[in-house]
Parts: C-alpha cells; sequence; structure tokens
C-alpha cells in the first residue's frame, strides 16, 4: 500500500505532465497555425501538395493527442507517439530529439494514470477464487 507522500507526488507529478502537456501543445500550436496560413490560408494559385496536406493532417493528430492526453491518457499518449514517430521523421537529424520531447508529456500522463491504477484497493471477487 502506497503511502499519502506518494500520493501527493504522482499527484504533483500529474500536473506538472498536465503543464507539460499545455506547454507543448502551444508550442507546436504555434508552428501549426502558421503552416496552415502558409499553406492553407495565404492566397495560392493552387491547393499545396498532398505531402502537405498529409503533414499538416499528422501534426493536427500530435495536438489532438496533446489535448486527449488530458483526459483519456492511454488514448492520448497512443494518438500523440504514433503521430510523432510519422510526423518528425522531416525533421531529419533532430526526429527522436523532436518526437520524444513531443511525446514525453503524454508518457509522463499514461505512467500517472498506471501509478494511480495500481494505487486503487482491489476489489474482492465473491464467491470466486
Amino acid at each position: 500500500m502506497r503511502t499519502s507522500n506518494s500520493s501527493a507526488a504522482l499527484r504533483a507529478l500529474t500536473w506538472v505532465a498536465r503543464g507539460l502537456a499545455v506547454l507543448v501543445f502551444l508550442f507546436w500550436g504555434a508552428f501549426f497555425v502558421e503552416h496552415l496560413n502558409e499553406w492553407f490560408i495565404a492566397p495560392r494559385p493552387r491547393t499545396p501538395p498532398a505531402s502537405v496536406w498529409i503533414g499538416q493532417f499528422l501534426h493536427l493528430l500530435v495536438l489532438a493527442g496533446l489535448l486527449v492526453a488530458l483526459r483519456w491518457p492511454r488514448l492520448g499518449a497512443a494518438l500523440v507517439v504514433g503521430a510523432a514517430l510519422a510526423f518528425f521523421p522531416r525533421a531529419g537529424d533532430n526526429y527522436l530529439l523532436f518526437a520524444g520531447l513531443t511525446s514525453l508529456p503524454a508518457l509522463l500522463l499514461l505512467g500517472c494514470w498506471y501509478l494511480r491504477r495500481e494505487e486503487r484497493p482491489r476489489q474482492m471477487v465473491k464467491g470466486g477464487a
């Protein structure tokens, strides 16, 4: 059984992870808005290439995953990690750095969810083994 100190530490870590998720969302969100303006809002004679559409969609999935992770850590972590690994190869040598730092808040939230789940008292099954 965990002590109240570890419960307080887990709550603190959860809030730190949430804060990081919001900061990473705002950071990459600014890039998303800039690229949205550059490729889709600014007057162009034609639509952008398919690679830009795919990149913007993956970028949007990263942002959505960060927000989803605040409420549903398992789903959010899956979205963020999957989309980040697909989106950031465009970053070249910084691929793993960007994907890892972007995924960190969602993975922290996932870890906190798991630890909270382990902290709950287990229900006894009546009439069974």
